[in-house]
């Protein structure tokens, strides 16, 4: 065991919030340990990056820095009834893209260390509160910092010592393949019923990642594998090697973030491990990273920066991720599904409202609006009532 190691920021997890944060904070001057014992390395992940989410790392990441598929076409499905539709963008400015996230999450930890971040590629083994500063231990040494920030995921270890793990309500499950040696530039969405939830096929460089998601305390792996290897069947005509993967996504409640605290004394809980994740498509890349920002931001003014953290995820992130809760029962449910189909197979402007909402570029806050102008009235009521 090594001496003491001092630093201003301990940053546990080294993901896309980690390693943004680290980031900021390294380029701003400060002594950043960023800890992780697993990163750069493969998520079981969609992969999916919206074009809002690119715009926020282009100062950080050069252009070409990591690899990913540009997305052209979108399909979504429910039951028998199957829509095709365009994904705009350019190749400088897309809407969409899909990367392995050993490609996207290497690419910002790199960035951060170039800034002057020091990585300490260990798992953190406990977490002590040292007067005013954190004792953050791992096998081999031993971290002092005045500011503990927990970006280590739905599971996080910071969490569970500062705060309460989530609830099984509050999680969704999320398991599939890695369909290797097949690729495209097309997304597939499946709206399920049983259980209520969705299927992904989004493809990377060399494969297809194909996966399905429901609540936690609605269904199981085993319930939900069938749909992925049924999907697989159906939809890929030579399917290469397949390769499992499973993980817990936080789908936080409307009650559960009305009392969500993500900071105080002396730490702060960014991206899945504070919740910031869309409840109804599981996108959390473009939350985490304003998360990060967010953090970087109070950490620098310095201030009260507990308040000023969570006030900022209040004023800017929690009213969507809130609307979103509201109407996550009403967006799976089998009648809205139909009606959104259908409107989807007649309506241009449909088309195009979903694949602002799949890119990130239509908020929660104004769809009833949106929706209104278009005239769909039945699919708006069926979405909207209360």
């Amino acid at each position: 065991m090594c001496g003491v190691e001092q630093f201003d920021v301990a940053i546990i997890g080294a993901g896309p919030a980690g390693s943004r944060c680290a980031w900021r904070l390294a380029s701003a001057g400060a002594r950043v340990a960023l800890v992780d014992g697993s990163h750069p390395r493969e998520k079981p992940c969609g992969g999916g990056i919206t074009g809002r989410a690119l715009d926020i790392v282009r100062s950080a990441i050069a252009p070409g820095g990591f690899d990913a598929v540009r997305i052209e076409r979108a399909s979504f499905e429910h039951g028998s009834e199957r829509v095709e539709m365009p994904v705009d963008g350019t190749p400088a400015s897309p809407h969409l893209v899909v990367a392995a996230r050993s490609d996207f999450d290497g690419a910002l930890l790199a960035s951060a260390t170039a800034a002057g971040a020091s990585l300490i590629a260990e798992r953190v083994t406990s977490i002590d509160a040292d007067g005013t500063s954190w004792s953050i231990a791992t096998r081999a040494r031993t971290i002092q910092a005045r500011w503990l920030v927990g970006a280590d995921g739905p599971n996080s270890l910071v969490r569970r010592r500062v705060s309460t793990p989530f609830e099984r309500a509050d999680l969704s499950i999320a398991v599939g393949f890695f369909v290797r040696g097949v690729s495209s530039t097309d997304i597939a969405i499946a709206f399920e019923d049983r259980p209520t939830g969705y299927l992904w096929s989004f493809p990377r460089r060399d494969h297809l990642a194909v996966g399905v998601c429901a609540q936690a305390d609605e269904s199981t792996p085993a319930a939900l594998i069938p749909l992925a290897t049924d999907w697989i069947a159906r939809n890929v005509p030579i399917p290469g090697e397949t390769e499992r993967y499973g993980w817990a996504i936080p789908s936080l409640r409307e009650r559960t973030l009305e009392r969500e605290r993500p900071a105080g004394r002396g730490w702060l809980l960014l991206g899945d491990a504070a919740g910031l994740v869309d409840p109804i498509t599981r996108e959390g890349i473009f939350f985490a990273l304003r998360s990060a920002d967010a953090a970087a931001d109070s950490l620098i003014a310095e201030g009260d920066v507990a308040n000023a953290y969570a006030a900022h995820l209040r004023d800017s992130i929690y009213p969507e991720l809130m609307r979103a809760a509201q109407l996550k029962g009403m967006f799976f449910r089998p009648t809205f599904t139909r009606l959104l189909l259908r409107a989807l197979e007649e309506s241009a402007v449909i088309r195009e409202i979903m694949i602002d909402l799949v890119a990130g570029r239509q908020p929660y806050r104004g769809l009833r609006r949106r929706l209104l102008a278009t005239g769909e009235f039945k699919l708006m009521f069926a979405l909207l009532k209360r």
